[in-house]
């Protein structure tokens, strides 16, 4: 099963994974909401599960997902090529952790391998894991701009006036050096970015 809001995403990875014999794709959810709902009546034996979900984080609703189908086996599929987040999802309970830059190889071996319970990783999350855990996630200019905004007490709004960019897309780095630093709020953000010298 395949958890993405972005149809074609999902429909590529389905046609992907048709192509090897043994594996099928037995539903596409684009929500949380339609990820438990689905693993309620179906119980597949994997779940591919983005971590950027319309209806919240995919890595937080690990817990919850696994109760309702506790034969399933999660790989997350992202594409947060972060050490903290690939921590996080491990320790949600995801058996496996793949960039969506993956070949379709790499792909169905780690398919295979989540169906039979071994811990899968992509060559490159193994990497970032291997690191020592103390390294600081690499963020862009912009990431760095915001955080050091978002540290001073700014709104976002306060933010996307200041640096001359809409609201959504504040919302949306602002999303994202949450899930590149592992942290759930504001608050926590800035206290791990002091914490990693990152501002």
């Amino acid at each position: 099963m395949i958890a993405d809001d972005h149809r074609v995403v999902a429909e590529g990875l389905a046609k992907l994974i048709g192509e090897c014999d043994g594996i099928h794709v037995v539903g596409l959810a684009s929500t949380l909401d339609e990820t438990a709902e689905m693993l309620s009546r179906i119980k597949p034996e994997v779940l591919l599960l983005d971590v950027a979900l319309p209806d919240g984080n995919g890595i937080d609703a690990l817990p919850n997902l696994l109760s309702i189908s506790d034969k399933t086996k999660v790989v997350v599929l992202s594409m947060f090529a972060e050490t903290s987040v690939i921590q996080r999802a491990m320790k949600a309970g995801a058996v496996g952790y793949l960039f969506k830059s993956v070949g379709s190889t790499e792909l169905h071996t780690a398919i295979e391998m989540a169906a039979a319970g071994e811990t899968c990783l992509c060559a490159e999350a193994q990497r970032l894991l291997n690191e020592t855990e103390d390294s600081p996630p690499t963020l862009t200019m912009r990431e760095r701009e915001i955080l050091g905004l978002i540290a001073e007490g700014r709104t976002m709004k306060e933010i996307a006036d200041r640096l001359c960019l809409g609201f959504e897309t504040v919302h949306s780095y602002t999303k994202n050096l949450r899930q590149k630093l592992g942290c759930n709020n504001t608050a926590s953000l800035v206290r791990t970015a002091i914490e990693r010298h990152l501002i």
